[in-house]
């Protein structure tokens, strides 16, 4: 018997591994109780993953910790021991929830990799989305309730069905049949992108046609002024309130956004784009939408045009030319200085993001490069536009 913890954010996860029975449980009681006195005021969750036995002994153990924890949740129980708490009526008192499948992605096909996590192929049928952060179930449930929300909007969405266990994370299960992304459709035939700008436009103009509540989504103007107020504390006085200014003054829209939309994202099945990676979902101008798209293909590839290789595979001036054809299609218009004030309202954003991003996080290498290229940028945008709508 082994008893360890961690602690994210509020939550103090007491981890017991082996077998609690007669003989340890006194031992196991102790120290259970002085990691969670020693952290007291944090939510207690008692993390199962490793327990392989649990008695009687053990259950008054877990009963006593439940009296001073009346919250006390119980993850990741093996389905014997979960036949023992729900034998002896602990599932009607604390919350206990079964251990998740646990799944390899070794030798699988990589997709992509996006904000919080990265895509494989686990075989034709399935793909296996795994995410960076260590503690994900949060991050996993609003997603799937992301993307069951978009469904139901009409979109065409692939809604996760199931959670695993990869490693010492979790990830998600989703069926896509013989599906391809559009940035695979990019990378097989950079000389010609008309397929691949259609699918990505086709799919970006659906989302963009439907309207949502207030509340129903997060506000992206909202948190666009958040980014806005970080970032006028870096720039000259003059330029941070126009900054400020300019999003302010953008009409309230509750456009449906995505808040990730690039080619790692559109899946194709069948003829028909799939949206996948649904935890940013959103609302808002468009302009919010292109600020992301113009940073995914130019933005965060400006100062090392290798980063685009590694994140998408295709390359910087493959990237520029998606952007570009990506843009006009959008806006149906081939006129250059239509797309040209428009992609320049979308940098707007798009510096102001990266620009925070990279102050915060000074350690990043090419961080100071960033910096100093996005308030160049930033200063030369703001001097010429007046407003962000279009």
């Amino acid at each position: 018997m082994n008893v360890t913890y961690r602690i994210d954010k509020d939550i103090l996860y007491i981890s017991i591994e082996g077998r609690i029975d007669a003989n340890n449980a006194a031992e196991a009681e102790k120290k259970i109780f002085e990691i969670k006195n020693d952290n007291a005021g944090k939510h207690v969750v008692v993390d199962a993953d490793y327990l392989e036995y649990i008695s009687s002994a053990g259950l008054r153990v877990i009963l006593r910790l439940r009296k001073e924890e009346p919250k006390l949740t119980i993850i990741n129980v093996s389905p014997d021991v979960y036949d023992v708490f729900d034998m002896t009526g602990f599932t009607e008192m604390v919350t206990v929830e079964k251990a998740y499948q646990r799944m390899s992605i070794d030798g699988c096909e990589f997709i992509a990799k996006g904000a919080n996590g990265a895509v494989y192929r686990y075989n034709d049928e399935t793909i296996i989305k795994t995410y960076y952060a260590k503690d994900a179930l949060p991050e996993i449930k609003q997603e799937r309730e992301n993307a069951r929300r978009a469904f139901v909007l009409g979109i065409n969405t692939a809604i996760p069905y199931g959670i695993v266990r990869v490693g010492d994370g979790y990830g998600t299960i989703t069926e896509l049949l013989n599906a391809v992304s559009v940035t695979k459709l990019i990378r097989n035939n950079p000389d010609d992108l008309t397929e691949a700008v259609k699918y990505y436009v086709d799919m970006l103009k659906s989302i963009h046609a439907i309207e949502v509540e207030d509340g129903e989504v997060l506000d992206m103007k909202e948190t666009a002024l958040d980014w806005a107020d970080f970032v006028a504390k870096h720039i000259p006085e003059d330029q941070g309130k126009k900054l400020r200014a300019l999003i302010e003054a953008l009409p309230k829209r509750n456009t449906l956004m995505h808040g990730d939309y690039h080619t790692n994202n559109i899946m194709v099945q069948n003829g028909e784009p799939l949206l996948i990676d649904m935890d940013t979902l959103c609302m808002g101008h468009p302009v919010f939408e292109l600020g992301s798209m113009f940073n995914a293909f130019i933005g965060f590839s400006g100062t090392n045009k290798d980063r685009i290789v590694g994140f998408f595979g295709y390359s910087y001036e493959t990237g520029v030319e998606f952007w570009e054809k990506s843009l006009k299609m959008y806006l149906g218009t081939e006129d250059e200085e239509v797309c040209r004030s428009v992609a320049e309202k979308a940098m707007v954003i798009g510096y102001t993001r990266m620009l925070r991003r990279a102050i915060r996080r000074p350690n990043e290498a090419d961080s100071p490069a960033m910096i100093a290229r996005c308030k160049e940028r930033l200063a030369v945008l703001l001097d010429k536009i007046d407003n962000l709508d279009f």
